[in-house]
């Protein structure tokens, strides 16, 4: 069975390579809009998972560590606000719209996706398994 961290990795890999295969899709299409729409479903539940397994953990912890609590705080506004982007993004293409733009966007936000899952793995699922660590010596 995989640890926490194991599967939020694992989802990693699902949403960006989801959000990656947007590049080749219609969006005035159904296909289309049914991947924006199964890409924004996995994007939630994959958030949801976060914040009710693996940040209530650090934040416990957090509490004697400041560093750890600024780093979380960090994490946590900048999740929310590149989520926020994410969101308006499936919900503007949901219907379909000009292409030129949903490409723009596309790029845009797969390079702030992608950089946002490097550095919640380097630093926040780090994190996350050396408190487990301790936890279970």
């Amino acid at each position: 069975m995989l640890n926490l961290i194991d599967q939020l990795r694992l989802e990693h890999t699902e949403l960006s390579t989801s959000f990656g295969s947007l590049r080749d899709v219609d969006i005035s299409s159904e296909e289309g809009r049914g991947r924006l729409k199964s890409i924004k479903s996995l994007l939630l539940s994959h958030l949801r998972r976060e914040n009710e397994e693996l940040y209530p953990k650090l934040r416990e912890v957090a509490t004697n560590d400041q560093k750890l609590g600024r780093t979380i705080e960090w994490f946590t506004r900048d999740t929310a606000r590149i989520t926020a982007v994410l969101i308006l993004f499936f919900d503007q293409y949901a219907d379909g719209g000009d292409k030129i733009a949903f490409m723009r966007d596309f790029k845009r936000l797969g390079t702030i996706l992608n950089a946002l899952i490097e550095q919640e793995e380097k630093f926040i699922f780090d994190e996350y398994s050396d408190i487990a660590v301790d936890n279970a010596a």
